[in-house]
């Protein structure tokens, strides 16, 4: 199942993907990444494996992400990208606000 979300401690957590993040997926996407930078001083784990494309309309609503969790005083992290997704994130400069890994949040 696309977009499931597993707590690793009170203040961690990780969004699995494991699909491309498209127009006709965007909704679930975007209900279930903003719904979790509502949290207070929380860092937010988006684990890529299995997707290869962010659509612009993605790019959008992670950016944007990444900007309400750092109002609440988190993070927003993306690992396990293959490199069409890292090539994407560079020229959308995503990787600019994203810090991107390739190794997986640490366990807590």
């Amino acid at each position: 199942m696309a977009f499931e979300f597993q707590e690793i401690s009170p203040t961690a957590g990780v969004l699995r993907t494991g699909v491309d993040v498209r127009p006709e997926n965007i909704e679930g996407y975007r209900k279930k990444l903003y719904e979790l930078c509502e949290r207070k001083n929380f860092t937010l784990y988006l684990d890529m494996a299995g997707a290869e494309h962010l659509s612009s309309w993605a790019i959008g609503v992670t950016a944007l992400a990444a900007q309400k969790i750092r109002q609440n005083g988190g993070n927003l992290k993306m690992y396990g990208a293959g490199d069409n997704l890292k090539r994407i994130l560079k020229y959308s400069r995503l990787d600019m606000i994203i810090e991107a890994s390739s190794d997986p949040p640490p366990a807590q």
